[in-house]
This record gives C-alpha cells, sequence and structure tokens, in this order.
C-alpha cells in the first residue's frame, strides 16, 4: 500500500496553529492517498505471510511525508526491516496532523510525525503511544530557514509583522518560529501565519505573491534559489532542547499492546536505519531521499556549492537512540506556551518502553 499525497492538516478549518490555510484542488495524487485510507482496515492490526523460508514475515502499514524520515527508508533499502521480518508498506500524507489522524483511525500502524501533533491528539484524548524518537536538533546547526523575493522588504524577523507568512501544517514550525520571535522581543503573533498544505509549492506561492515568506529547510532552500531566486531572510532553530525529538513514531496503544515484539523489532531495525544514513556520504543521502520523494540537490550542486552539505545538515538530526524524557517535557512545554498545546503535560505516561530503551 504505497501512495503519496499532499493532502493537508485534518485539523480545525483555521489549523493547528491558528493561521489561515491556502486550499488547493484535491490533485490526483492525493486523491489516490484518500482511496488507500477509505480502503484500508477499519481497525489497526498487522497481518502476516510467509516467508521464502516458511518463516512468518509481519506486515506494518507505516505513515510517512514524501522524503522523511530518513531511518525508515534507509531500513527498508539496507535491509533491516527484512532482517526483522518486518515487511514495510508505506502511506504517504502532508504532515502530521493527518498522519496522526489516519493512526487514529486505524489505516496506519506506525506512523512518523511531528510531536505536537502527537502530543495534541493525546491531550485530546486519543489513545496512543509514541514508540521511538526520530528528528532532533544539532546544538549550533542551524538549518531552518525564511525564504522571501528579492525586494519584498523581508531582510529580518522584525519585518515579518503583518506579513503573510507559508508555514507547513504541523505546529512545529509555528512554535519554532514563534520562539524565534519573542527571544528577540518580537511579537510572535505578528506575520499572518499561513498553513500550506503543501509544502513543496510554498517556493512557487512566494514567487507568484501569494504569500509573502515561507518557512522551509534543507534541499528546498536551494531549489527554490535556484529556481526562483529566492532570498534567506533569516534562520530559526531557537527553542528546542539539546536532546528533545521535534517528531516521533506513534501508534495506537492498543495496537503496541497486541503487538509488543513488532514494535520492538521495528524501532530496533528504524535506529540501525539512522545510524546508515547519517554515515552515508551527503550524496548517497539525497539519492535515497529523492527514491521516496525528496528534493533533488545533487542537480544543483555544481552551480551552488555546498547544496548537499547543507540539505543533509537539514536531514541527518534523526536520533538513533531513546528519548530524553526531561528535554522532551520541556520542549512540550514550549509547544503550550506558544499555542500547539493547551497546556504542559508529561509525556511520560503516553511512552511505550522502546522509546526509553537504550537497545529494544
Amino acid at each position: 500500500m504505497t501512495s503519496t499525497s499532499p493532502s493537508g492538516d485534518h485539523g480545525s478549518p483555521a489549523g493547528p496553529t491558528g493561521g489561515a490555510r491556502l486550499r488547493r484542488p484535491l490533485l490526483p495524487a492525493a486523491a489516490a492517498a484518500v482511496a488507500v485510507l477509505l480502503t484500508a482496515c477499519g481497525t489497526s492490526a498487522a497481518s502476516s505471510e510467509t516467508g521464502a523460508d516458511g518463516q512468518p514475515v509481519d506486515t506494518v502499514r507505516v505513515g510517512v511525508i514524501a522524503g522523511s524520515p530518513p531511518g525508515v527508508y534507509s531500513a527498508i533499502e539496507n535491509g533491516f526491516f527484512d532482517k526483522e521480518r518486518i515487511k514495510v508498506e508505506l502511506v504517504t500524507l502532508g504532515g502530521g496532523p493527518a498522519l496522526v489522524a489516519a493512526t487514529e483511525g486505524g489505516s496506519i500502524d506506525i506512523a512518523w510525525a511531528d510531536m505536537f501533533a502527537w502530543a495534541s491528539a493525546i491531550e485530546q484524548g486519543f489513545k496512543l503511544t509514541i514508540i521511538n524518537p526520530a528528528n532532533a536538533l544539532k546544538p549550533g546547526k542551524p538549518v531552518n530557514v525564511i525564504v522571501t523575493k528579492p525586494g519584498s522588504g523581508i531582510t529580518s524577523a522584525k519585518d515579518l509583522a503583518g506579513k503573510k507568512l507559508g508555514v507547513p501544517a504541523q505546529a512545529l514550525t509555528t512554535v519554532q518560529i514563534k520562539k524565534w520571535l519573542a527571544d528577540q522581543g518580537l511579537d510572535p503573533n505578528g506575520p499572518k501565519y499561513t498553513t500550506v498544505q503543501d509544502r513543496t509549492t510554498s517556493g512557487g506561492l512566494v514567487a507568484q505573491g501569494t504569500i509573502d515568506a515561507a518557512a522551509t529547510s534543507g534541499a528546498y532552500v536551494t531549489a527554490w534559489e535556484a529556481q526562483y531566486g529566492l532570498t534567506v531572510a533569516g534562520t530559526f532553530d531557537s527553542g528546542v532542547p539539546e536532546g528533545a525529538a521535534t517528531s516521533g513514531y506513534g501508534a495506537l496503544r492498543s495496537y503496541a499492546e497486541a503487538h509488543p515484539d513488532l514494535v520492538k523489532r521495528f524501532v530496533r531495525a528504524v535506529r540501525k536505519g539512522v545510524a546508515a544514513f547519517q554515515s552515508a556520504t551527503p550524496r548517497d543521502q539525497n539519492a535515497l531521499l529523492v527514491k521516496h520523494g525528496g528534493a533533488d540537490v545533487a542537480t544543483l550542486e555544481d552551480k551552488y556549492p555546498g547544496a548537499l552539505d547543507k540539505a543533509s545538515a537539514a536531514t541527518s538530526g534523526e536520533l538513533a537512540g531513546p528519548f530524553d524524557v526531561a528535554a522532551q517535557n520541556k520542549w512540550i512545554e514550549t509547544g503550550a506556551r506558544f499555542g500547539a498545546l493547551k497546556k504542559p503535560f508529561d509525556l511520560t505516561p503516553h511512552l511505550w518502553p522502546t522509546a526509553t530503551d537504550a537497545n529494544p
């Protein structure tokens, strides 16, 4: 079950951070993804088949977005899931809220999503559990940027006040930007946050003037500089405690309770995948992500030397070990401060044992 879709946030009409949403016609790929979800099983349960050696192989429907997260893709390509007797069926959606919603509905078994998307659903009473941390941020190496058109008048954070700022559906980026603004003594609610359903289109929307600026990272920065002549107006990564994960893998608690050994094997394979991805060259990393829907930076390297290294810095931060729970709870507090959650809470009861085990 593999589908690619630019579908966006399944939350309220204003999106998870209260900004406006740019609505786009449902593209054929999006319709295909919806069809996948509608025809999927109504309850989340692993299926098994027999391998060539006669031993059982478990099938797991894994929710991702195009080009993320590297750990899953790397584990597939390096055969780590095969060694754990797991067959992965990828379901590709447009952001954390959509992936969490599909997990809640039972059409995805395990999903990768923004931690605020998981925390918000838990806050609303959904019986979910986080089985493994994913993306983190390398201290001292900011990779997220604000891009805009030359001549827009936006050259620093203070110039964003009153401007339409395109942000992804997940709350992570908006929280980071609000923290970045607040740290400079600026109004965190100064920009007009505009949720872009398909984050890959943000550069084009800036070029068209539909939005004044957009938040992005990695390969898209170089791609949009080359394609549209966009420029970087600011860099933001503040607020994420060292050791905290900005995203994670989760599942229905009932699924984890029914398949504890499968969850353990899945996490083990993903962590091996993360380690393999981080040891690969930037060019090989790029090739892997392009294969799974990411932007191709290799074609830009000659014109923009260092483009591959920039993309690698933005995609190599996935954790290959357990949660730092204290750091994670601090990040939950930051999310609550800037509107991603109603109030801070202790994530510990909602972590599956694999999330805190060094070697599941």
